[in-house]
């Protein structure tokens, strides 16, 4: 081989190799770029990649003046809405029974409780409803507080089986107690002593069963030795208002019937007094065939001291369901 055709041959194996090089060098490095890019994407602060944390959204504080608002099958959203709002505008908060106590009652030391906050404390979840309980935290004097607790309560979920989350029924606040640090005790009374306040968790409890005892139970009552005077008389211990309500009686009126309450229940409609109903069967104790059903209404309102007393009872005539009441 001639020294020309080597020098021929060497300079074509440079060419070769330098066009290979920039070959590999231009298309590895863009493949690299491109692996590079799409790792970064892929690799998130959590998973311990990247360079930048992502930023949360700042969420803005309810205010009294711009309360919490949203879906209220979340009971911390309602018990937060409530803690910004009461003792302004809540008849879409609570429940109406809850909301008539409201009236006449004095919350005016709320407006010196600041930045509340709420937390769980307990949750039921019955046959007939589900239930929580939340304390409200604040800022009083300087000193954080345990201002009060509200209890919320929606219907359970109506099918049998059914899971709590396919329940999408509002929750409503339905009873209020002052925290300890405000109330105080016998001894040493705090600041929100003797305040008339909303319906208590204990008083909701009760009221049906001390009205029934009471008030129903009266009113139900027959004495055949007694004057229409003596009837008042007695009736005015436990109604604030005189009532034409009547035992169901005999044909010949010696006696009353036999009374049984079957059903009890809040029937409140919205800026209107408690009502409680109250539904049952009569039956004659000496013909068992001369029988009927009965319902009366107990009107329950503040009195003159800040206490909720029975106002009135309205009766509905009982039906006469067999021929021997003709």
């Amino acid at each position: 081989m001639s020294k020309k055709l080597r020098w021929i041959l060497a300079a074509a194996l440079v060419i070769v190799v330098a066009v290979g090089g920039l070959y590999f060098a231009f298309g590895r490095g863009g493949n690299a770029t491109e692996d590079e890019e799409q790792t970064a994407v892929a690799t998130l602060p959590s998973d311990g990649g990247g360079e930048q944390p992502p930023t949360e959204e700042p969420t803005a504080e309810p205010t009294e003046e711009q309360p919490a608002t949203g879906d209220f099958t979340d009971p911390a959203q309602l018990a937060l809405a409530f803690a910004n709002t009461y003792p302004g505008d809540v008849d879409h908060l609570a429940d109406p029974t809850f909301l008539a106590s409201l009236d006449g009652t004095d919350a005016s030391l709320l407006s010196q409780i600041d930045d509340p906050r709420v937390e769980q404390v307990d949750h039921d979840l019955g046959d007939v409803d589900e239930r929580y309980a939340f304390t409200v935290f604040g800022t009083y004097q300087g000193s954080e507080v345990r201002a009060y607790s509200i209890t919320l309560s929606r219907p359970a979920e109506p099918e049998e089986g059914g899971s709590a989350v396919d329940n999408d029924v509002e929750f409503r606040v339905d009873s209020f107690d002052w925290g300890p640090d405000l109330a105080g005790d016998e001894d040493s009374p705090g600041p929100a002593a003797g305040l008339v306040s909303p319906l208590t968790a204990q008083q909701r409890g009760d009221l049906m069963t001390e009205t029934r005892r009471g008030a129903i139970t009266q009113v139900l009552t027959h004495d055949p030795e007694e004057s229409d005077e003596q009837r008042s008389e007695r009736l005015s211990q436990y109604l604030a208002e005189p009532t034409e309500a009547t035992p169901p009686m005999s044909r010949s009126g010696r006696y009353a019937m036999k009374v049984e309450i079957l059903s009890q229940a809040y029937s409140t409609e919205p800026g209107k007094p408690i009502t409680l109903e109250y539904t049952g069967t009569w039956v004659d104790p000496y013909d068992s065939t001369n029988n009927g059903s009965w319902s009366l209404t107990a009107t329950v309102a503040r009195d003159d001291d800040g206490e909720l007393s029975v106002q009135s009872v309205a009766e509905t005539p009982p039906s006469e369901d067999n021929g021997n009441d003709e």
